[in-house]
């Protein structure tokens, strides 16, 4: 293993306890009934919220995110990069709404106006701002985010109805028998 990683995986190894038991307390406080889905934790932020939660998809070019929060007036937009996995958009989308329930705030650095201005001109930079400048995983907000979304995930995929495997037909179990005695446990 690199030297160079090694430092970065025994901080991580220090400190990820008390950011998960933290992370974990805020998932347990959300109350969130019924199913654990992307679409009913946009539902229970927007009612938290008191607004609407919506999801975009958009093809963003590097060096963009790969998704943001923007917090316009009256509603919460999640930006969502569409040509990635569907499992990728789905962390994303939760990252990002990690970030509402957190209550993360963007950088007070201040904002290339070329940079926000071409991405998007019509927005109010202060609100690029936040949206950009939260890409960094050595900042705290997101790993907070990340830890956040992890988990999340990790309950809605224990909480989905599991796929039932069909059996396989008696004529076609001798094939089946021999193709996996070929290519031995997995």
């Amino acid at each position: 293993m690199s030297s160079v990683l090694r430092p970065r995986r025994d901080w991580f190894r220090r400190n990820s306890g008390p950011l998960r038991r933290s992370c974990e307390l805020r998932l347990a406080a959300l109350g969130m009934p019924g199913e654990r889905t992307i679409a009913h934790l946009c539902a229970h932020v927007s009612q938290l919220r008191g607004r609407p939660v919506v999801t975009a998809p958009m093809r963003l070019k590097a060096p963009a995110p790969c998704g943001m929060w923007i917090a316009w007036q009256d509603i919460d937009v999640i930006v969502y990069a569409a040509d990635t996995s569907p499992a990728h958009q789905d962390h994303i989308i939760v990252h990002e709404l990690a970030h509402i329930l957190c209550g993360h705030r963007g950088s007070d650095e201040p904002l290339d106006q070329g940079a926000a201005g071409s991405l998007f001109p019509d927005l109010d930079p202060a609100l690029v701002r936040d949206a950009l400048y939260r890409t960094a995983y050595t900042d705290p907000q997101e790993r907070e985010a990340e830890m956040l979304a992890s988990l999340f995930l990790k309950q809605a995929a224990a909480s989905a109805p599991q796929e039932t495997v069909p059996e396989v037909p008696c004529a076609d179990a001798e094939i089946i028998a021999r193709i996996e005695a070929t290519l031995g446990p997995h």
